[in-house]
């Protein structure tokens, strides 16, 4: 059997770009419309479109957004981008539902085509603030989207700001910021079409199956898949992950670790002393917040079927 070994060391476009809660801290498209610019992920120019719609970069000031209406819209094309959210002008529209009634909000609208883990964060602002998502205009999302989700934050870790993650569908989806003006930090990775879960801090072995057709390209995958994620706090140190299906598995796997805050896809298939099919990633995380997510794959379609994936995180 020839061994067959990668690594992906460039965020690829396509495979984190588009493809949903209990809401505590707990650890861890395009729109053609005229009023709803889309945020820069690589701000540099004030340019305009052919409707006169600034482009907004991180040191443009977004007070437009104060309605729901005008929201202004999350290009998906990067993994991670940040852009600044002013208060200036700013009115009560929706209550966050960790929140205080009456605080003024403004909002964000993104719109996924997959399946995908969407985090955001307002880590270094200089005020309080909440952050949450909502499914319309007039709804915040309260209804649990996967284990260990944070849908709405006011205080996450140890700190004043916010720090909100979310399994979404295909569709469009809303962030809104309460509170204080702040940096937003968001990031986005899909998930596939099977089980997702936290993966525990330090040492594990999670078991399961993967069955069906697959939904995740990110390495190249055809097979079905199960994912694993989990978020870091701004304090946390990084250090050595390693994950590997060698022992107590029975399909040829693909493993991929994801890793949109540093524009990263670690992939293996077919490591050398880990049985003939079976995959190992190691990586170096690095200290700050983050989302990551480690899923495990199979070959082509065919291949799926019982695992155990062994793995160790900061």
């Amino acid at each position: 059997m020839t061994l067959k070994r990668f690594l992906i060391v460039a965020w690829v476009a396509g495979c984190g770009g588009g493809g949903g809660g209990g809401g505590g801290d707990g650890p861890g498209g395009q729109i053609d419309a005229p009023v709803n610019p889309p945020i820069d992920a690589n701000p540099g120019s004030d340019a305009t479109d052919a409707n006169q719609n600034p482009t907004i970069d991180a040191s443009m000031q977004a007070a437009a957004n104060d309605l729901c209406a005008n929201a202004t819209t999350i290009s998906m094309a990067a993994a991670h981008t940040q852009f600044d959210a002013t208060m200036t002008g700013a009115h009560a529209e929706l209550t966050a539902p960790c929140g205080t009634g009456g605080t003024p909000d403004v909002f964000f609208k993104f719109t996924l085509s997959r399946r995908e883990l969407v985090y955001a964060d307002t880590f270094g602002a200089s005020g309080s603030t909440a952050l949450f998502f909502a499914s319309s205009c007039s709804t915040a999302r309260t209804a649990q989207t996967t284990s260990g989700d944070s849908l709405c934050s006011t205080g996450a870790c140890g700190t004043s700001q916010s720090q909100v993650v979310a399994m979404l569908e295909p569709g469009t989806h809303y962030l809104v910021l309460a509170g204080s003006a702040a940096t937003i930090h968001f990031q986005h990775v899909e998930v596939g079409g099977g089980t997702v879960q936290p993966l525990a801090q330090g040492s594990s072995a999670p078991t399961g199956t993967t069955s069906g057709s697959g939904a995740l390209y990110a390495c190249d995958g055809g097979g079905a898949e199960n994912s694993y994620w989990w978020r870091t706090c701004p304090g946390d140190a990084g250090g050595s992950f390693q994950a590997s299906t060698c022992t107590g598995t029975n399909f040829d796997t693909i493993l991929s670790l994801q890793m949109p805050g540093s524009d990263l896809v670690m992939c293996d298939d077919d490591t050398d002393g880990c049985g003939q099919f079976q995959s190992r990633v190691t990586a170096n995380i690095p200290a700050g917040a983050a989302l990551y997510v480690i899923s495990v794959d199979g070959f082509s379609q065919s291949k799926h079927g019982d695992y155990t994936l062994s793995s160790s995180r900061p």
